[in-house]
């Protein structure tokens, strides 16, 4: 079998990774014994024979297909195999390009490949056919490092998008623990057109996430990004994953409007000294059916406990605002969400959620006497699944604007248990630290007025306690 390589366009020594790969293999794996055959070898050879022939007769858009699962370095180097994998690496509708796989050992230690990595991509991206000619990209991935951002990496976006890739990739890890994102702008903006998935990781992406830029948008996750444009509007965006953002003095205020979302996460950091990213809808989300809301308090530990400040507690009554928007799911997690967070400022009342069936509270503060969470089972008629990991006992019941709280009423609150709060319940799970006696006092608060055959608890662990409901 002849071996022969475009050194344009693929890289200097192909096999080395699939060689490294199989000799790892072969010294973690124990020898096998292989059984003496009397033949000559003829029978070893046949089956190898018959071995290849399968993988030949494979048509070549599934060997695309299977290709397409690999990085881009790694379908090129197929290529030395055989005539039969020459050029199949031209058809797979996949760019995946990943800097790391361009470090050397050099003389004074490993060392980025920078003319490797460039001519590389260059010749993945460079079109064998006019534009016109070539096959649609259904994927384009790219993980940077700082190395990478040395190199024209903003070329080989634009390049890929002439070629429409419906979903697109893009992550930036630096080597450093403190390095701004670099800019990536998604150009030119008629080659964004067919993009249904955009993930960015690290970035600080110059585009605006609107319906004219993208049209087709269905999945859109932004991470660890800086960004300077505070809307994001899509009539078909069902999927909106907004995480960690590093906007500082950029954006203050996230507009979203998305009538045809379905899913949505978000991971805000806050603190005293600077104001989070607060998320405004202009509408109640309809659609939505799973939602994700956590809150990253970022002051000192010895801080965290103080009363709020004004930046704080603006901060909390937003997500209050938020969670009154999506009252139309039915899987809600909740993570760090103080008192402030949960109630009303005016009413002291949790949202009204009819249609919610499993939720997540998780260091949550439920109140020092329930009351938190008895707002929440009380508006909450068709919860069935509730599960408190790590909950706080720390807000207090506050008075009601307008209202002047009896002695009559309060003690009729302090004698209501949870268990009738919500009669919908069929599984409570508590997970606690160990021997934590705020848990063990709301395991038996759940337990109160529950007839003994109605209820079962098990341990799941050490830590976590499941409570099933079988009420009559």
């Amino acid at each position: 079998m002849r071996r022969r390589r475009d050194a344009a366009q693929i890289p200097e020594n192909p096999m080395e990774g699939i060689h490294q790969t199989e000799a790892a293999a072969e010294e973690s794996e124990p020898p096998l014994k292989r059984a003496r055959v009397d033949d000559g070898g003829a029978g070893a050879a046949a089956a190898g024979e018959e071995e290849e022939d399968r993988l030949s007769d494979l048509p070549d858009c599934l060997l695309e297909d299977i290709l397409a699962h690999l990085g881009s370095r790694q379908a090129v180097q197929t290529s030395v195999l055989s005539r039969r994998w020459r050029n199949l690496w031209r058809g797979v509708r996949s760019v995946d390009i990943d800097v790391r796989e361009f470090r050397v050992q050099g003389a004074d230690g490993p060392r980025f490949d920078l003319d490797g990595i460039e001519d590389f991509a260059d010749a993945i991206l460079s079109p064998a056919l006019p534009l016109g000619a070539m096959p649609e990209l259904n994927a384009l991935r790219m993980h940077l490092n700082e190395d990478g951002v040395t190199t024209n990496f903003q070329r080989w976006i634009r390049r890929a998008l002439l070629r429409r890739p419906a979903s697109v990739d893009i992550r930036y890890y630096p080597l450093r623990c403190i390095s701004w994102p670099p800019a990536v702008s998604l150009t030119p903006p008629a080659a964004a057109s067919r993009i249904k998935t955009l993930h960015l990781y690290g970035l600080r992406p110059t585009v605006v996430f609107g319906s004219n830029e993208f049209p087709a948008l269905e999945d859109l996750h932004i991470e660890r990004c800086a960004y300077a444009h505070g809307t994001i509007a899509s009539p078909t965006l069902k999927k909106l994953a907004l995480v960690s953002p590093i906007n500082g003095s950029f954006v203050r205020v996230q507009h979203l409007t998305a009538p045809r979302l379905t899913s949505l996460r978000l991971v805000l950091p806050y603190g005293r000294s600077h104001e989070g990213v607060r998320v405004l809808t202009d509408a109640p989300l309809a659609s939505l059916v799973d939602a994700s809301i956590s809150i990253v308090d970022t002051d000192p530990a010895d801080q965290r406990n103080r009363r709020p400040n004004q930046i704080k507690v603006d901060f909390l009554v937003s997500v209050n605002d938020l969670l009154g928007r999506l009252t139309s799911v039915r899987n809600l997690d909740l993570t760090g969400l103080t008192a402030t967070a949960l109630l009303d400022s005016k009413s002291q009342e949790f949202p009204m959620f009819p249609y919610l069936t499993t939720l997540l509270l998780n260091e949550c503060d439920i109140g020092n006497k329930y009351h938190v969470l008895n707002s929440i089972l009380k508006n909450a008629p068709n919860l069935e699944q509730l599960r408190l990991h790590n909950c706080k006992f720390v807000g207090k019941a506050r008075r009601k604007t307008g209202q002047i709280q009896s002695k009559e009423k309060t003690s009729k609150c302090s004698t209501s248990t949870l268990s009738s709060a919500c009669n919908s319940l069929k599984s409570v799970e508590i997970k606690h630290t160990h021997d934590e006696l705020p848990s063990r006092d709301l395991l038996l608060e759940f337990l109160k007025e529950i007839p003994h055959n109605q209820w079962r608890k098990r341990s799941i662990d050490e830590e976590t306690t499941l409570i099933e409901l079988h009420r009559r």
